[in-house]
């Protein structure tokens, strides 16, 4: 067998860089292709998104509309009217077309919600609101039930002194009874942060208040979820006296829209020379009188004092002081899908006449 000459081996070596360089560009080529596809399905993705925005934001515009017809009514707000009918609402967005996605709307009271804001006076923001902090006592009977166990004795009454500490200021940074929380007990967690002694903006900043996480916040008790059920609305303009000055602030008056309010919320109104079982019954009672129909027609205006005079709905104690029968502020949340993409908008509304204020803005999705 004869030797292999240098010419040879030189061959070899040059085919072996031949072969490794190949094997690079096509590595190169490969890698290169690979980041254009995903690009290019980021860009249709990105280019899909914001379509479906554009649709979700015309869902917003939809809800304005309908609210703004009821508003040229006048009178009460219930769950009777049209906004509140999610059934009309599809027939009227099914008639239209989109440039992309499907829609789906949803308009709520946010006045018949506890408003959290209230649990103080204002506008010196000092002491709690009595009534308010009576309706927190029973709605916990509701959306956060203490079990038997010694750990959960004084919880509910631990959460409202820690909500009281939140929103009130210019007391000198006092804890509320035992329980309470201020800047000595958030400054030394492990990720500290200052106590917020002032109102609420946003129902998620609940979770950062001693007592309440987001667990709390969207667990789901008796059918309905803890968050969806509260609000941080409800804002009206005072005129209070200043060094003999008027000035203009604010106040939470917390009045609850007894004509949109759930069955946990209508529960909390009443006192509890009520028990439990007949609070209970009377809520049931008074959400069926609102939505009980004939073929097409409901079968009762919610119109005077129907909440004292619905069948099953008497002696139920209901202060006057604590309710409303219209509003104002309305949550409208509208949702566009397509292709497995999903693009929501949060809109929350004043209605002011003719025109609309946005108070929040929040989208979700891609």
């Amino acid at each position: 067998m004869g030797s292999r000459g240098p010419l040879s081996n030189e061959n070899g070596v040059v085919l072996l860089a031949t072969l490794s360089m190949m094997l690079a560009l096509f590595v190169l080529v490969f890698e290169t292709s690979r980041h254009a596809r995903q690009e290019l399905v980021a860009a249709s993705h990105a280019s899909t998104a914001s379509e479906l925005r554009a649709t979700a934001v015309s869902g917003v515009h939809i809800g304005m509309a309908f609210l703004s017809a009821d508003g040229k009514k006048g009178g009460t707000d219930t769950v009777q009217e049209d906004w509140a009918d999610e059934e009309k609402l599809k027939e009227f967005i099914s008639a239209m077309s989109f440039d992309r996605g499907q829609l789906d709307l949803s308009i709520a009271d946010e006045l018949g919600k506890v408003q959290v804001n209230a649990l103080v006076t204002y506008p010196e923001a000092k002491d709690f609101n009595n009534d308010q902090k009576k309706l927190w006592d029973r709605f916990f009977e509701v959306v956060n039930k203490s079990d038997e166990t010694l750990d959960s004795l004084g919880e509910n009454v631990a959460i409202i002194n820690a909500m009281k500490d939140w929103l009130d200021d210019g007391d000198g940074d006092e804890t509320t009874g035992l329980s309470g929380a201020e800047d000595d007990h958030y400054l030394n967690l492990e990720i500290p942060y200052p106590c917020g002694n002032g109102p609420l903006r946003h129902i998620d900043e609940m979770a950062r208040i001693k007592g309440i996480d987001e667990a709390m916040l969207n667990r789901e008790e008796a059918g309905y979820r803890l968050k969806d059920l509260l609000t941080v609305h409800g804002e009206e303009p005072a005129n209070v006296k200043d060094d003999g000055d008027t000035v203009r602030r604010f106040t939470f008056p917390g009045r609850i829209n007894i004509n949109t309010a759930e069955l946990p919320v209508l529960f909390a109104l009443m006192p509890k020379t009520l028990s439990p079982m007949e609070r209970e019954m009377v809520a049931t009672a008074m959400v069926e009188y609102r939505v009980d129909k004939g073929e097409e027609e409901f079968s009762h205006a919610l119109d005077g004092e129907w909440y004292n005079t619905c069948p099953g709905c008497e002696n139920n104690g209901i202060k006057k002081a604590m309710i409303r029968t219209d509003s104002n502020v309305f949550a409208i949340t509208a949702t566009a899908v397509d292709d497995g993409i999903r693009v929501g908008v949060r809109a929350v509304v004043r209605r002011d006449g003719d025109s609309f204020i946005v108070l929040s803005w929040q989208e979700t999705g891609a």
